[in-house]
């Protein structure tokens, strides 16, 4: 465990003025299991996102679904209509792994938008690797595709995508194993 950046991880979460004290409590718990359960993966970005990381609602008539990292806003959303049955623990988690891989403007892999729905559902796999889910998934299909395209790029290919924010390898390797994924640009 890096001892340094978990530190100045709190001290980024103490200084933020967004959050309450359960909220912060929360994060420093999730990011030391996050940090425990994948050492190797840098803190640096995530440290920088939980210095102004907002919560918010999302609106009644937008579509985005139960949670929602907004990358441009550094803002994480939920929807009024959260049910017990979400695990806000995985919530969490996902927001940690998307401001963890933020450039700005995408997150993970996300670099090119035919990634998109593959960038959420592998999310989601990360999140469930790292603290589980005991609630409902959004994402089960896109899961389940995920996992199987996983086995033809590679595991460690996606894994080093997302969190180097490059999706060219994930492209690449569909085409290399012709899987009818080729597009025109």
């Amino acid at each position: 465990m890096n001892t340094s950046v978990l530190e100045e991880i709190k001290v980024s979460l103490k200084n933020n003025p967004n959050l309450n004290d359960d909220i912060r409590n929360k994060f420093i718990e999730l990011i030391m299991v996050f940090n425990k359960k994948m050492p190797d993966v840098n803190l640096n970005k995530l440290n920088e996102k939980l210095k102004t990381v907002k919560l918010g609602k999302i609106g009644k008539f937008e579509r985005r679904g139960t949670y929602y990292y907004d990358v441009f806003k550094n803002e994480i959303l939920f929807s009024n209509n959260l049910e017990s049955n979400y695990d806000i623990n995985h919530l969490f988690t996902k927001a940690i792994l998307e401001m963890s891989t933020s450039t700005n403007t995408f997150t993970g892999f996300n670099s090119d938008d035919r990634l998109r729905a593959l960038n959420l559902a592998y999310t989601e796999i990360l999140a469930n690797y790292i603290i589980g889910n005991e609630g409902d998934s959004d994402l089960e299909e896109e899961m389940l595709i995920a996992n199987l395209l996983s086995h033809i790029v590679g595991k460690d290919t996606m894994f080093n995508s997302y969190f180097t924010n490059n999706g060219e390898p994930i492209i690449k390797a569909m085409q290399d194993a012709e899987v009818g994924l080729i597009w025109q640009v």
